[in-house]
């Protein structure tokens, strides 16, 4: 049999990235309770797991540029992702190093260098400068530099006098001011920052943890890995008159939430008009779709709200077989 001639054909329909689903982010966490910060062994722990997280980046030539809290999501297993990549830089691949040209990030994480208006400036020295002032807001809930304007946070940082408070303790003050180090060079590295006892400390749970707060409309006290309030968000309402919609059920009439929470619920009375979500199994992700018009509102789906960290949600329109997605989508 002759192999068949080469074929160019285009793919018309567009590419969709599903990603994993987080269910709040750390500014969220840290504005839910009065004092604005975290323990200290939830805040090792965080911290930790964005040192592996920036270790990753730079490793893959990535400057983010824009570490900070609200950059920083969580999962319901309470793992960190780092978030919004929109400012940052992908070294090219044969850079003699790390050197970049700008930076767009938040005005009071910038190191002084960026401050004070160098044209060129150490990328990774600036993610390590950001992670300094994370560190500094979530154990103490303050910024080590304040202004009443940018152009006065600014010159505070450009002079890069600031000061740690008492309560830090020596080891962490002593983090802290190797991560601020004014000088660049002299700066702290990741390695530097792994080896030192801060980091290496196990610290007690001396204080209550900070939990995951509710959703914003307080029906979902442990945030269910669902993606339904993203699609009626995206499509509208439908049956809106039907109360039983609003809860969350799975097939054998419970409501599985993330974290391992199970409330038994009632049985939908007319379970057969709803078709429901499905799942594919080992996290597989599968998009089809037909030629057919997306209707403005999609009818309610019964969704299962399933407990994996790194499950991949995807919706089948109501009376089709296949898969179908209408538009790109983030779950975080």
């Amino acid at each position: 049999m002759k192999p068949l001639p080469p074929c160019l054909f285009s793919l018309t329909l567009p590419t969709y990235m599903v990603m994993e689903y987080c269910v709040c982010g750390m500014q969220e966490m840290l504005d839910s309770v009065d004092e604005k910060r975290f323990p200290v062994f939830q805040a090792h722990g965080y911290f930790c797991q964005l040192l592996d997280g920036l270790e990753y980046l730079h490793s893959q030539g990535i400057v983010h540029k824009d570490i900070k809290p609200g950059n920083l999501l969580l999962t319901t297993d309470g793992a960190l992702r780092i978030s919004d990549l929109g400012v940052a830089e992908a070294l090219h691949p044969f850079a003699e190093d790390d050197t970049c040209c700008t930076s767009q990030g938040s005005p009071a994480f910038q190191p002084p260098e960026i401050a004070n208006g160098l044209d060129t400036f150490s990328g990774f020295k600036v993610d390590i400068w950001s992670a300094g002032v994370t560190l500094y807001n979530i154990t103490t809930s303050l910024y080590p530099f304040e202004g009443d304007n940018i152009y006065k946070l600014f010159e505070n940082i450009g002079k890069g006098d600031y000061s740690v408070p008492e309560e830090c303790g020596p080891l962490l003050s002593g983090l802290l001011r190797g991560m601020l180090e004014y000088d660049p060079e002299k700066r702290f590295s990741i390695q530097n920052i792994r080896q030192h006892n801060w980091v290496r400390k196990k610290h007690p749970a001396t204080e209550p943890l900070v939990p995951m707060p509710p959703s914003a409309d307080r029906r979902d006290a442990w945030r269910s890995m669902t993606v339904l309030p993203y699609l009626e968000h995206l499509h509208g309402y439908a049956d809106q008159d039907d109360e039983d919609d609003d809860e969350l059920f799975y097939g054998d009439g419970e409501i599985i939430y993330s974290q391992g929470f199970t409330m038994t619920g009632e049985r939908r009375r007319d379970r057969d008009r709803w078709r429901g979500w499905s799942l594919w199994p080992n996290n597989s992700i599968f998009v089809s779709s037909d030629q057919r018009t997306f209707p403005q509102k999609v009818r309610s789906l019964s969704p299962c709200a399933v407990a994996n960290r790194s499950l991949a949600f995807l919706w089948r329109f109501w009376s089709s077989g296949f898969f179908l997605a209408e538009q790109p989508f983030r779950l975080c």
